[in-house]
């Protein structure tokens, strides 16, 4: 787990930071010093390693994809 430590200048962010807290996608642990208030937060999950190309075939587009709608016609 990577940790970062951030000073937070905007509430905006502190927000966002505890919903992605409560998600369960970052740790965030609030420390004290003396001039400034930090935040220390890391990734929770372990990064997905995903393989390029793994959904070939399993999609695909129709032949007529292309062809014009019935639906336009009048406007063509």
């Amino acid at each position: 787990m990577e940790t970062l430590t951030v000073t937070i200048l905007e509430p905006k962010a502190k927000k966002l930071l505890e919903d992605l807290a409560s998600l369960n996608l970052i740790k965030v642990e609030e420390t004290e010093q003396p001039e400034q208030k930090t935040h220390k937060f890391g990734s929770l999950k372990e990064p997905v390693v995903r393989k390029a190309g793994s959904a070939e075939g399993k999609y695909g587009i129709a032949p007529d994809f292309d062809e014009p709608l019935e639906d336009f016609k009048e406007y063509m």
